[in-house]
């Protein structure tokens, strides 16, 4: 009897076919997530076997050439791939790119054995595998004792606490149960930044072996470390976004920590959001999914309201104490004659700091040196050739630099529009914020942690050990400092710009900004000591603002809620937006306006309701890496019904379920 294989197929990834039959030989045995060589038309390529059987397709196959000696991806695996495509709109090969390390997609085998030419390691690698001292056993309180029963009872939960209220040793402990059971245990962080703090509880915690699988490492070790996993050797997974595709045998737990963090969605295809990869996981695999955070999304805490998901709280911090935190009317500081971007108040507060010799977070979420340069004189500021924004001054290239495509030059000494010599750099980033900050405080100590101050494989431990060891006493950042790190000798937090996130084309903007707000003011107080959080803010009006200052989620969630039900936003709807880009402006806006047409023509053919077509508009970036990009946007319930509809082909992406 001729066996059938199923192939998803790598030289097929822009065709919109989920995969092609092949035969499969005498003497070759293959199994759903094995990794095979077949011919595709005139050449040979690799794929992946996504199943088996016996049925004659009915048409002439091709033979398999070879086979792995064992199947890459496990059976589940298979299963969340097909899951991930249907709901994300992608070929089923995206899906199965995205769970094997680019050096086991290509051959097969990278990294499965000792390297001979191996010479370097990273720290935090080092500090996942090496020797490490048990801790202490903790005594868990009433309410985290309370929310292990939940979670032991329930197939998702929500662990909503407050700052510092001890919900990592409530995924510790959770996690020690199914480790005693035999399973293993997945544990994902939303930033690198984050991980290696958890690196060392979880080491001194738990009993067991780990592996670590985040985009700092090399290519070789995320190899390693994904072998590791795939043979179970390792009994416990810690990671970042990606780290939600391991091949993990006997899962038994997964932990999210900081649930609803943008960082959780990937902006590559595939444009996944991790926490809905979880929840599927978790569905196939037979695990329980615990989801911390607090101040988790919108949608997922209407879930657990309504009782779709079990919900946990713990509502007393374990240690430390709340920060006092205030409100800085920049409006006020202008009016009294400061235009400095530090307020009185702030200064005075990292003065104080200081002379106790204690240490300060400053937070501006915006990196470089200036925002943008412009020309005083016609008021234009200096683009980007390929894409429709301003280019960011940075100092390590003593010039301007795009975000997006990477584009640089020197600083104009001139304006290319007017050729006025009046050009200035306005704005502020983390660069200039950490200048200003040493000619304010020149005794301090002074770090940056953002993404130009982190590259590196080692940068982020670098520069996490130097503060968290008291080498320093001012840290500058971005978001990377606003969730997760755990420093006693933090006592004064500033938030130098809290209205950057109110002002973005995003129906989660407040949400966004009582998030970031609350999570970075929650790094102060961790060990009892009087702290103080200034939050400079021209809003200090605003709802989102109002409600992280006093830490109040429910006062935030009761005042947000009404506006996303009156203007149809997740929770009460699902978005997807349609792109399509083109080197053309004109081509891309007909085509986009073509594709609305066709959708709104083929839903009211098929009788389908409750989806709204809106645009076509232009993005918000509306030209990025030379090429324009229009947008189509679906809102309503279930859009798998428009998938369909979809206009097809290069130039178009998918984004379903956007998180701005």
């Amino acid at each position: 009897m001729t066996l059938y294989a199923e192939v998803a197929v790598e030289a097929a990834r822009g065709i919109a076919r989920e995969s092609y039959t092949y035969s499969v030989p005498e003497g070759i045995d293959v199994v759903p997530g094995h990794r095979v060589t077949v011919p595709f038309g005139r050449r040979s390529t690799y794929g992946f076997v996504v199943s088996v059987g016996t049925e004659d397709p009915g048409v002439e196959t091709k033979p398999i050439a070879t086979a792995g000696s064992e199947p890459l991806l496990l059976p589940h695996q298979v299963e969340l791939a097909r899951l991930v495509a249907d709901h994300y709109w992608l070929p089923l090969i995206e899906c199965i790119r995205a769970m094997l390390p680019p050096r086991v997609r290509g051959t097969g085998s990278a990294g499965s054995g000792a390297s001979s030419r191996q010479r370097r390691h990273t720290r935090l690698l080092e500090l996942a595998t090496g020797r490490f001292a048990p801790a202490e056993p903790v005594t868990l309180t009433a309410e985290q004792r309370a929310a292990i029963d939940v979670i032991g009872a329930n197939p998702v939960t929500l662990l909503h606490g407050v700052i510092a209220s001890g919900k990592t040793e409530v995924y510790l402990a959770a996690a020690e149960r199914a480790l005693a059971e035999g399973l293993r245990v997945l544990l994902l962080v939303p930033e690198i930044s984050l991980t290696p703090q958890l690196v060392q509880r979880v080491r001194a915690r738990l009993n067991a072996p780990v592996a670590l699988l985040q985009s700092q490492l090399t290519e070789l070790e995320r190899a390693q470390q994904w072998w590791r996993t795939r043979r179970g050797e390792a009994q416990v997974v810690l990671g970042s976004r990606s780290a939600v595709f391991a091949p993990i045998p006997r899962l038994g737990l997964i932990c999210l920590d900081e649930e609803g963090s943008a960082a959780y969605k990937q902006d590559r295809t595939p444009r996944y959001e991790t926490g809905w990869v979880a929840r599927r996981l978790a569905s196939v695999t037979g695990a329980r999914l615990v989801m911390g955070s607090a101040t988790p999304s919108v949608s997922t805490y209407h879930e657990a309201a309504a009782g779709e998901i079990a919900m946990a709280t713990l509502t007393k911090r374990v240690r430390g104490r709340n920060a006092d935190v205030e409100l800085v009317d920049m409006r006020d500081e202008a009016a009294e004659g400061n235009r400095q971007p530090l307020s009185r108040r702030l200064v005075e507060a990292v003065t104080q700091t200081l002379d106790n010799e204690e240490q300060t977070i400053l937070y501006l979420n915006r990196r470089g040196l200036a925002t943008y340069v412009m020309c005083r004189d016609c008021g234009k500021s200096v683009q980007c050739l390929g894409c429709s924004v301003a280019l960011v001054q940075h100092s390590e290239i003593d010039g301007l630099v795009c975000h997006y495509c990477g584009y640089a030059r020197q600083m104009p000494a001139v304006c290319d529009h007017c050729g006025s010599r009046n050009i200035r750099a306005l704005g502020m980033g983390t660069q200039r914020l950490e200048g200003m900050v040493k000619k304010l405080w020149p005794q301090a100590r002074v770090l940056r942690l953002d993404s130009d101050a982190a590259r590196g494989p080692d940068s982020y431990f670098r520069i996490w050990e130097e503060f968290s060891e008291r080498r320093a006493d001012i840290l500058v950042g971005t978001q990377l400092v606003t969730r997760g790190l755990d420093l006693p000798a933090v006592t004064c937090v500033g938030v130098v710009d809290a209205d950057l996130p109110l002002h973005f084309p995003d129906y989660r903007s407040a949400e966004n900004t009582f998030s970031l707000v609350a999570q970075v003011a929650g790094r102060a107080g961790r060990d009892g000591r009087a702290s103080r959080v200034i939050v400079q803010t021209s809003n200090p009006e605003h709802y989102s603002l109002r409600c992280a200052a006093s830490g109040d989620y429910q006062g935030f969630y009761a005042a947000e809620l009404p506006a996303r039900k009156a203007f149809v936003f997740p929770p009460f709807a699902e978005l997807a937006v349609l792109t399509r880009t083109d080197r053309d402006d004109a081509h891309a806006a007909a085509s986009a306006r073509e594709a609305a047409e066709s959708i709104a023509a083929g839903l009211l053919k098929d009788g389908v309701d409750g989806i709204r077509v809106m645009g076509p508009s232009p993005a918000f970036i509306h030209r990025l890496r030379g090429e324009y990009r229009w947008q189509v946007t679906l809102k309503g319930d279930r859009l798998e019904r428009a998938r369909h509809l979809a206009p097809r082909g290069k130039g178009w992406s998918y984004d379903i379920d956007p998180v701005n």
